[in-house]
């Protein structure tokens, strides 16, 4: 087949706009500075220095999840339904009325006080909510802080 015209891409190599004129045109959105993020950095420059529009980008630094230490939380209502399990596994004692747990072999680091706690127990914790301790010292038991 012959090939009456060479294309027009081959003879604008090299020139920055290929025919279009300036930059901004050919991009198939009209003169808006194109299509997404492509403009509202350079285009909204004075709205930002006077306050009125939020700098486009990334600000702020993200701490390294590494240095970020989240607790491991449980309920009073949890503890409540596992204490059987605990006891019948050796992993909390019974002495008297009152049942002793160390959350902290458990892996657990704080309490929350979401639930009721129906039996008196002694609980060893780094952590816990106003709330959590309050309603175990209802119960008849006690938190254990470290201090």
């Amino acid at each position: 087949m012959v090939v009456r015209f060479k294309k027009r891409v081959r003879r604008l190599r090299g020139s920055q706009h290929h025919g279009w004129g300036k930059q901004k045109g050919h991009k198939k959105s009209g003169i808006r500075g194109g299509v997404g993020k492509c403009g509202p950095k350079t285009r909204h420059k004075m709205l930002v220095i006077l306050g009125r529009r939020k700098p486009i980008g990334k600000h702020g630094f993200t701490r390294p999840p590494v240095v970020v230490k989240k607790d491991k939380v449980i309920n009073i209502s949890q503890i409540d339904a596992m204490i059987p399990n605990l006891i019948a596994k050796g992993q909390a004692e019974k002495k008297g009325k009152n049942i002793v747990i160390d959350l902290g072999a458990l892996g657990y680091t704080k309490i929350l006080a979401q639930g009721a706690i129906t039996s008196p127990a002694e609980i060893k914790v780094k952590k816990a909510s106003e709330r959590a301790i309050k309603k175990i010292e209802e119960a008849g038991g006690k938190v254990v802080l470290p201090e």
